[in-house]
This record gives structure tokens, C-alpha cells and sequence, in this order.
């Protein structure tokens, strides 16, 4: 009789075996589920940062010296701020040409293109659009501008918005 318990006790059923399967699949899904809004909380971070970092740049450096905001953002406009951080996660950059999926696809077959732009071509296939928006108001004809609005177009929340302090 003793043989007989040993046999019987040894091993998994395969109902044992089937259920451990689907709680690994199970915790896979929720791990790969979470590390995607990791990547995107981390982009919209990235986000917020640097609409904050272009934000106190205008404000505290351009505008202190020049007593009026520029009619457009660049990094050239803003030497203050990390080049970087003009471009975006999905690789647009504020102040840069806005080119058509065609122009980007055409610089790329003639070996024109860097990794940005085709960066910036997987992401127009992609649906996505630039990020980063700046917008001037109460410009005159010399480009000096009394505000504007810095925004950023983010995924799991609302666009996050500055203004200028003396609009």
C-alpha cells in the first residue's frame, strides 16, 4: 500500500499544470500593460518639464532683456534651454518646418534625411502629431509680441498650458 501513495502523490495534474500557465500569461499581460503607461507617464513628464523649462527661459531671461516675447520659439530664440528639449518624444521639434509624410518620405529615398527625420516619418505614419505649440499674440511688424500661450499636447491627461505673466 505504501507504493501505491508514492505514485499517486508524485507529479501535477494537468489541471494544476493549466491553471499555473494562465496566471503566468495572466501576470505577463498586466507586466507588459504597466510598463507601456510607465513609457507614457514618462513622456508627458518629459513634457511638462520642458514646457516649464521654455516657460521660465521667456520669462525670466528673453523677456527681462528684451521687454517683449519673439513671434516664434526656437532654439536659436531660447539659448538658454537645452536644444534637446525643442524636440519632442514622437521626434517633432518646435519651430522647425512642419514637413508632409510625402516630403519626409522623399528626403529619406534621396539619403537626405537624418535619424530625426526619420524619426519625425514614423511617427506621421503613426498618426501622431508635434507636441510642443507656441503661439504669439499682439505681435507688431518688428516680432515683438506682448504674450503667448506654450502648450503640450500630452496622452493621459489634458493639454498642459502656460501663459505669459504679463498677458
Amino acid at each position: 500500500m505504501s507504493l501505491r501513495k508514492k505514485s499517486r502523490q508524485s507529479g501535477f495534474t494537468v489541471i494544476e499544470l493549466f491553471v499555473v500557465g494562465i496566471a503566468l500569461a495572466l501576470a505577463g499581460v498586466l507586466t507588459y500593460i504597466q510598463m507601456n503607461n510607465l513609457g507614457i507617464a514618462a513622456d508627458d513628464l518629459q513634457r511638462k518639464t520642458t514646457i516649464n523649462a521654455m516657460y521660465y527661459a521667456l520669462e525670466e531671461v528673453y523677456y527681462k532683456e528684451n521687454k517683449f516675447y519673439p513671434a516664434t520659439l526656437t532654439a536659436k530664440t531660447l539659448p538658454s534651454v537645452d536644444p534637446q528639449l525643442f524636440t519632442d518624444p514622437d521626434g517633432f521639434t518646435l519651430g522647425a518646418e512642419v514637413l508632409s509624410e510625402d516630403e519626409l518620405t522623399k528626403l529619406i529615398e534621396n539619403g537626405d534625411a537624418d535619424e530625426d527625420l526619420q524619426q519625425r516619418l514614423a511617427s506621421i505614419s503613426l498618426g501622431k502629431n508635434p507636441n510642443y505649440h507656441y503661439d504669439a499674440t499682439d505681435c507688431n511688424t518688428k516680432n515683438e509680441c506682448k504674450g503667448y500661450t506654450l502648450r503640450a499636447d500630452l496622452v493621459n491627461e489634458e493639454q498642459y498650458l502656460k501663459k505669459s505673466r504679463r498677458n
